[in-house]
């Protein structure tokens, strides 16, 4: 996908601003049952953990979907943010990387069967490395910088008359340049295939092999010199070999330039596995600034310094903030992430298990909370017939972002951007069902009447980040400086106006101003701003006889306007990530036809 580069700020700014993330993959091949286990009847974890592990390692993700959710308090309602992204497995052959590209007849059928394009990994996929490949092919590039990894010598043999002759021409060649006086003498000696020959061809070239000969040939007997492979605009395929005299320094300052020239490279190549980064908490400070000149359709344009201010602020927020990641059926596209994106898969399900918490603490599998408690609902973990059960369900109130209109006509499963669409919607449906109903559970259990029922709220700091909670907490001692002051006021007033004007608070200039401004006052004052201005009115009253408009303008240096508060209806919102809800229902993944049946990952924190 070209235009990868270009979005790809867009994605990790909705990754970065989101509650939480659903996922949702399509893959060329998933594991088959070769057999019934030993012993007979149904596998453990760890058999279906390697047996999935088999299958990841020999497969590969061929699409991913991923929708980024919040709530958003200005509409009352969550917001979603869905993307569809195709993957390419294809590498570049300068990587010296290999991959064996598998598909599975059955998974080519069915992606068939609901319209994948089978030809768009290949044609339109954003190419990826996984961070072990990247660290495996950077450490090679600059083992070949530093030449530590020098290729084995070429043995020639009497025979190879034509190459044994190429190599007497080129060392003639270079004792030739190095005995001609200094004042007569190029700085470099230019080599190729026709060196030594009376006469050279248009477009001079040489060969890979004749390349080989000659930087061995300078490695082994001119040690005072150094070997550049260098190509033409006349002959790109072949170029010639460029031989200059050896400079510490020179070679230091090629060497740096060369492994950033490598770093840069790689983190462009890295691709899709940025948004992995993204997702788990893991660097994203070596994205290439190329992301930044670039726009939707690949052309170069000048650095959009927006779009570099988006990409800082990100950073900055996803280093203290990781969405929770959502899935269903989790256990399948969890293995296959960590195959792709992170490196070989561990051999036993507890060191993966570790692993997978380290790199994403907080796991919702929606298949877990549609099977959780086994009514008629929950008895399919099919995720279009959970979605179709929880249609009519009016809260809460769910949107698509303005921005991502392909879904909204239409359905369009088995395409993994959709998939986790409706991933995200089942999770916040289903949540907020599920902690109703738990909350009646622990009414009934307190034997209260039903009517208390009506009284289940949620404040609207419930979803909030740190940040907001911070500011609800400001707003409660708001509001206690304030009932404290009006009743400090209505003492005042008891003993007479004339005491009350000799101590005049600002409330008290508000009302004197206009009555009906008092409670608007009440509420969007900040604390600091009270005290601050409240001292400052006290003191002009008793130092000078001023009025009003001769006042010293005091500046509101508040930096939060208190988040409001007020009831909510049962289902507005899901439980807060914190609540005790996940903390029974989070990072545990449904895993049938296991004897455990479930798998918990860690406890939830």
């Amino acid at each position: 996908m070209a235009s990868f580069p270009a979005r790809l700020i867009g994605m990790l700014t909705a990754i970065a601003e989101a509650d939480f993330v659903a996922v949702d993959l399509e893959l060329s091949g998933i594991s088959t049952r070769t057999g019934a286990p030993r012993g007979g009847g149904r596998q453990t974890l760890q058999e279906r953990y390697l047996e999935v592990k088999t299958a990841a390692e020999r497969y590969s993700i061929i699409q991913v979907g991923f929708t980024c959710g919040k709530f958003d308090y200005l509409q009352d309602q969550y917001v979603l943010r869905p993307y569809n992204v195709p993957i390419s497995p294809v590498l570049p052959q300068r990587l010296d990387i290999q991959r064996d590209i598998t598909f599975q007849s059955g998974a080519i059928e069915f992606l068939m069967s609901h319209g994948f394009q089978m030809d768009s990994p290949f044609t339109k996929g954003v190419q990826y490395l996984s961070r072990e490949e990247a660290a495996g092919a950077k450490q090679r590039a600059y083992d070949r910088v530093d030449k530590k990894n020098v290729v084995e010598d070429i043995q020639l043999k009497e025979e190879d008359v034509a190459s044994l002759a190429f190599v007497d021409r080129v060392r003639k060649a270079i004792i030739k340049w190095k005995e001609t006086p200094s004042s007569a003498k190029s700085t470099s000696l230019d080599i190729t295939s026709h060196t030594g020959l009376d006469e050279e061809p248009e477009n001079p070239t040489i060969s890979r092999f004749e390349k080989r000969l000659v930087h061995q040939l300078v490695r082994a007997e001119f040690t005072d010199l150094v070997t550049i492979t260098r190509t033409t605009p006349r002959s790109k395929d072949g170029g010639y070999i460029q031989i200059v005299q050896y400079d510490e320094e020179r070679e230091q300052q090629n060497a740096h330039k060369a492994k950033m020239r490598i770093k840069k490279q790689i983190a462009e190549q890295s691709g899709f596995r940025w948004i992995i980064e993204a997702l788990a908490g893991g660097d994203i400070d070596d994205i290439s600034s190329d992301n930044f000149t670039k726009d939707a359709n690949a052309m170069v344009i000048a650095m959009n310094y927006k779009d570099y201010d988006k990409f800082e602020r990100a950073k900055d927020r996803l280093r203290n903030h990781q969405p929770v990641l959502v899935c269903h059926n989790g256990f399948l596209d969890l293995v296959y992430l960590y195959q792709t994106f992170i490196g070989p898969l561990p051999l036993t399900l507890e060191e993966f298990n570790a692993a997978i918490n380290e790199l994403f603490p907080r796991i919702v599998d929606t298949k877990y909370l549609a099977t959780y408690s086994g009514d008629d609902l929950n008895a399919s973990p099919d995720l279009q017939e959970i979605s179709k059960s929880l249609a009519d369900q009016v809260l809460p109130k769910i949107a698509t972002h303005g921005d991502h209109p392909k879904y909204d006509v239409g359905d369009a499963f088995h395409e993994a951007g959709y998939d986790s669409l409706i991933t995200a919607t089942v999770m916040l449906r289903l949540s907020a069902r599920m902690h109703r109903e738990l909350e009646r559970e622990k009414l009934e259990a307190a034997s209260l009447s039903p009517s208390t029922e009506d009284s289940f709220t949620t404040v609207a700091g419930d979803w909030v980040s740190g940040l907001a909670m911070t500011a609800a907490a400001e707003a409660a001692a708001l509001k206690k400086k304030l009932r404290n002051s009006r009743r400090k006021s209505k003492r005042q007033e008891s003993q007479g106006a004339g005491r009350r004007f000799a101590s005049q608070n600002l409330f008290e200039g508000l009302r004197n101003l206009d009555p009906d401004k008092e409670a608007a006052a009440n509420q969007d004052e900040s604390v600091d701003n009270v005290a601050e201005q409240s001292t400052a009115m006290a003191t002009s009253s008793r130092t000078s006889d001023k009025s009003w408009e001769e006042q010293v303008y005091v500046e509101d240096k508040s930096k939060v306007t208190p988040i409001e508060q007020y009831e909510r209806k049962p289902m507005e919102l899901i439980p807060s990530f914190d609540s005790e809800f996940w903390k029974l229902l989070g990072n545990r993944l449904r895993i049938f036809g296991t004897k455990e049946a479930e798998m918990k990952i860690s406890d939830w924190n």
